[in-house]
């Protein structure tokens, strides 16, 4: 898990950093007394934010610590969107600004329960004023839990929800569109504990988003590309490992992509050493010109030398940030959960690489 909360805090500042720089060579920053406002009133922007706090875990019969030992972070990324006509006027939605975020969020290291996963929402923001905004999302929570049970250590699979709410103070006089982002979580999750989390962080929203980027020419060409990093498996007395993967990549339209990789964790030494091919669906959000984050999702088929040796069908969910370089090439950080289901095995695959584009 640390190894995600260091490439978030890592890359976020980048990020702004970049686009800031993009603009002022091209002259494009807005008013410091009027940009934030020209953000919430556009639908066309995407966002992303970075946060870490601590929380509590309760109920579901558990024992020990709940505290989360201040680590629990959350990352997300979005894009606006218009809420239907038919459905706005019933529920008095006009001019209302809504988003459509991708999360990871960790909650922390409560004993025996050290429980993470990967949630989707839908955000309604209302700004207060020019330096203060909020903001409510709820959404499903695909969750991992690695725990232990009757004296056996599991990953425990659930689907529940996450509830948030953030206030959004501005740091405009930085980079437009920045602030910082102070955020509630609370994680329901039926047949097991509950959470609340208190979490601090920033934030950017990237006004007037491109459609889209460098995916590719009209022919659609193929992105081929290599990348490498750290492979941990989600249980104890295991050490992260070297990884790598080969992937080829295609997009449709401004938003979709689809690719198939094969993919080396690297062995452990312990319970894990896998290999296999992932094909994953893709939704692909530009942030400016030069930087997208995208998330993936698909079927694994891998075989794992210390286990059955046999063919099995996994789960492979990533979240990625892309930063092109040339028109024909771009860097990646890629975070990656390996869900393995019945195999009890699952592993976090970080991942830096490029990729290059090939055809017309």
């Amino acid at each position: 898990m640390r190894y995600i909360s260091l490439f978030g805090l890592l890359i976020f500042p980048l990020m702004v950093f970049g686009q800031d720089y993009e603009s002022k060579n091209e002259k494009t920053n807005f008013p410091q007394d009027t940009s934030y406002s020209k953000v919430i009133e556009n639908n066309n922007n995407a966002y992303v934010s970075a946060t870490f706090g601590n929380g509590v875990a309760y109920g579901g019969d558990l024992t020990g610590d709940k505290a989360m030992k201040w680590r629990p972070f959350e990352l997300r990324f979005g894009k606006g969107i218009n809420i239907p006509a038919f459905i706005s006027d019933k529920l008095f939605l006009n001019n209302k600004k809504f988003r459509f975020d991708f999360i990871h969020n960790n909650e922390g290291h409560p004993d025996n329960n050290h429980r993470d996963g990967f949630g989707a929402q839908i955000v309604y923001r209302n700004q207060l004023n020019r330096k203060l905004n909020v903001e409510l999302g709820v959404g499903p929570y695909f969750s991992m839990n690695t725990t232990t049970i009757k004296g056996v250590e599991i990953n425990d699979l659930k689907l529940g929800a996450l509830l948030s709410a953030a206030a959004l103070v501005d740091l405009e006089r930085f980079s437009p569109g920045l602030h910082m982002r102070y955020a509630l979580n609370h994680v329901t999750m039926p047949g097991a504990h509950s959470s609340v989390a208190l979490l601090v962080g920033v934030g950017k929203y990237f006004d007037q988003a491109p459609l889209n980027i460098q995916l590719g020419s009209s022919g659609n060409p193929v992105w081929l590309g290599v990348s490498g990093g750290i492979s941990q498996t989600n249980h104890g007395g295991s050490e992260g490992v070297p990884g790598f993967s080969v992937e080829a990549k295609k997009y449709y339209g401004s938003h979709w992509g689809a690719s198939i990789a094969g993919i080396m964790e690297g062995d452990d030494d312990v319970r894990v050493d896998r290999k296999g091919v992932a094909i994953q669906g893709w939704f692909v959000q530009p942030l400016n010109e030069s930087w997208a984050a995208s998330a993936g999702i698909g079927p694994y088929v891998a075989t794992n030398q210390r286990g059955s040796d046999n063919f099995q069908l996994h789960g492979l969910i990533t979240l990625q940030v892309e930063r092109f370089i040339t028109n024909k090439w771009k860097g990646l950080a890629s975070f990656s959960r390996v869900a393995t289901f019945a195999e009890e095995n699952d592993r976090d695959l970080f991942r830096i690489g490029v990729m290059r584009q090939f055809g017309t």
